[in-house]
């Protein structure tokens, strides 16, 4: 299949590309057999086993194969399974998608055979990829780490247990990784970025670039995931202008695929043919390079560099905004618990004190708890119509957060930054525990809680 097959299964929202992720045991006398993985799937109560079949083997790949059927939300998925040497990769070659500790690399070092599971998304992304980690979780409970061959990444076994024991699916960062690179000097004299995701494939969506843009890198990273967000759900046509945020007026893209955008760009620049002219070069696959869209005219995305840096607004469609809410619900008692440990109250200070203590000193051991609140905004005509706005947890009691407001309202008259409120956990869609030394949210507490 070529390029331009490619692209046009994809803008019908359909891929050719299976999602393949692998998991390895923690113990090293761990036995992969048919009778125990048919078992497992049999047994796991989110999903049902409707056949099992042992396929031919590939001595290429594996040294046992199996094909299964399995049921899901109503909907038929074809699971190949492979049980394969590990004697082919090198795991710190990837990627860490969370945190993983040296222990259970070295656990899965050790290991002889790990087991692949591949498989075609059947349903949307997210819930296609939550099955998956469902399935990988059944027939290794006790692993050691998870290996996800689209992003190039490794996955802790503590998030993949946590995960795949809850009703709501991760977060979508964790479908696709994105790929910085940047030259040390262009020819002007500043520095040049290229930037690309890996991974959506396997979603029904044009993995996402940026070229050649040397402002407001961090603008940028960030707009690019917004729109990633916003692909996995609704994915854009070829050209076709979409809005993702507000920086005071729209924010507005579009995408051409890279043989295209290519002919219009200088040649040499991270990203250009040389990068892509290589036999089986994943960056020769289809891509859409990301532009904005100005008077009917595309050009580099860094124009919105400067009004990004202030306090935009990006769109998140209505199923990621419950999705992140339910998933910030089910983990607020850990939250909580954590809150109640580590929060303290603000020191009373003399000036004399104030005066002589340092900065470092004041923030040296302090843990900050985040909240994120859907607020009603003013004439709302729908329920759905909110504001997200983030707040400094001051308070938790009966179920009820008093937080001061960190930045001010677009769309909520009578409230500004610096307010302090009590809300009820009903109106939760995200939070977020900082501590002296990470960074902690509903997909990472499980390093903070057992």
């Amino acid at each position: 299949m070529n390029n331009n097959e490619k692209y046009e299964l994809l803008g019908k929202g359909e891929t050719g590309l299976a999602s393949v992720m692998g998991i390895y045991p923690s113990d090293k006398n761990f036995q992969f057999n048919a009778a125990h993985i048919e078992k497992a799937l049999a047994d796991n109560k989110d999903f049902k086993l409707a056949s099992f079949n042992k396929a031919e083997v590939d001595s290429e790949i594996s040294i046992m194969s199996f094909n299964a059927e399995i049921e899901y939300k109503k909907t038929a998925f074809n699971v190949e399974l492979y049980v394969c040497s590990t004697k082919n990769l090198n795991l710190r070659d990837y990627g860490f998608a969370n945190s993983i500790d040296e222990e259970s690399l070295h656990k899965a070092m050790e290991q002889e055979y790990y087991l692949e599971v591949s498989m075609y998304f059947e349903l949307e992304p997210l819930t296609s990829f939550h099955l998956q980690l469902k399935i990988l979780n059944a027939i290794v409970p006790h692993a050691s780490l998870v290996i996800d061959h689209m992003s190039y990444r490794l996955l802790s076994a503590k998030w993949l247990s946590m995960t795949a024991k809850s009703s709501i699916p991760p977060s979508p960062d964790y479908l696709y990784v994105l790929h910085c690179v940047y030259d040390e000097e262009g020819k002007d004299g500043n520095r040049r970025y290229w930037f690309h995701t890996h991974g959506l494939h396997r979603c029904g969506s044009v993995e996402l670039e940026m070229l050649n843009f040397s402002q407001g890198a961090e603008q940028m990273q960030t707009m690019i995931n917004m729109t990633v967000k916003k692909f996995l759900s609704h994915p854009a046509l070829e050209k076709e202008r979409f809005t993702i945020g507000y920086d005071g007026m729209g924010i507005n893209l579009c995408w051409l695929r890279w043989e295209e955008a290519l002919k219009d760009l200088p040649q040499n620049i991270l990203g250009g043919a040389s990068d892509r002219d290589e036999a089986d070069n994943v960056h020769a696959e289809p891509s859409g390079i990301l532009f904005a869209v100005e008077d009917g005219n595309m050009i580099s995305p860094e124009i919105y560099a400067p009004t990004l840096a202030e306090n935009p607004i990006y769109y998140i469609n209505n199923e990621e905004t419950a999705r992140m809410s339910a998933l910030a619900k089910e983990s607020f008692a850990a939250f909580e618990k954590v809150f109640r440990k580590e929060h303290k109250e603000p020191e009373k200070k003399s000036f004399f004190k104030k005066m002589f203590a340092g900065k470092d000193e004041e923030e040296q051991d302090k843990w900050t708890f985040l909240v994120k609140l859907g607020l009603t905004v003013d004439n709302a005509e729908a329920e759905t119509e909110k504001e997200h706005l983030w707040f400094d947890v001051q308070a938790i009691t009966d179920n009820k957060i008093t937080g001061k407001l960190l930045n001010q309202p677009y769309w909520i008259s009578g409230l500004n930054e610096g307010d302090v409120k009590e809300y009820p956990v009903d109106v939760l869609t995200d939070w977020l525990i900082y501590s002296p030394d990470n960074t902690y949210s509903p997909d990472s507490i499980y390093q903070l809680v057992d």
